[in-house]
């Protein structure tokens, strides 16, 4: 993560809103956006080395999202996150994927994987299944994608 504790959170966005060339009212207003929808907004003006872990990991979801990139690359995003702010970031994510932005999500959590269009399926470095969600589970007799995991192990 690449946080300033030694600023805001506020202050975190701001500059890396300045680094994509937000300025102003649309950087004032985009931050406080963020910090909002990730529950951020009443400790957006303390310093991040009081932020606990699930709170940096917000944070630099909310980075991310600063610039309303159309492409997005997220490595487990909501691992230490609450279930009702999980609900509220996948919410955010089918928003964005509605607006035509990609997003690549990393996870090891099914259920959220059963969110996704597609799904690859990798272990131990290799890709073992890579293909529409639902011809995944087609290819399962439980309607799991952890069955396919055992398959390939087991060599079906």
């Amino acid at each position: 993560e690449a946080l300033y504790t030694d600023i805001t959170g506020r202050e975190n966005l701001a500059f890396y809103g300045g680094l994509y060339g937000l300025r102003g009212k649309h950087m004032k207003s985009r931050c406080n956006e963020l910090l909002e929808l990730l529950d951020l907004a009443q400790d957006g003006d303390k310093l991040v080395e009081a932020y606990s872990g699930g709170m940096r990991k917000r944070l630099s979801l909310a980075i991310a999202l600063i610039h309303q990139p159309h492409f997005l690359l997220l490595d487990e995003p909501t691992v230490g996150i609450d279930p009702v702010l999980r609900k509220t970031i996948w919410e955010m994510f089918m928003r964005l994927k509605q607006q035509n932005h990609c997003l690549v999500i990393s996870t090891h959590v099914m259920d959220e994987a059963l969110k996704c269009p597609r799904c690859a399926l990798i272990y131990g470095g290799k890709i073992l299944y890579d293909d529409q969600t639902e011809n995944l589970l087609a290819q399962t007799r439980s309607g799991t994608l952890e069955e396919l995991f055992f398959m390939a192990k087991e060599g079906v």
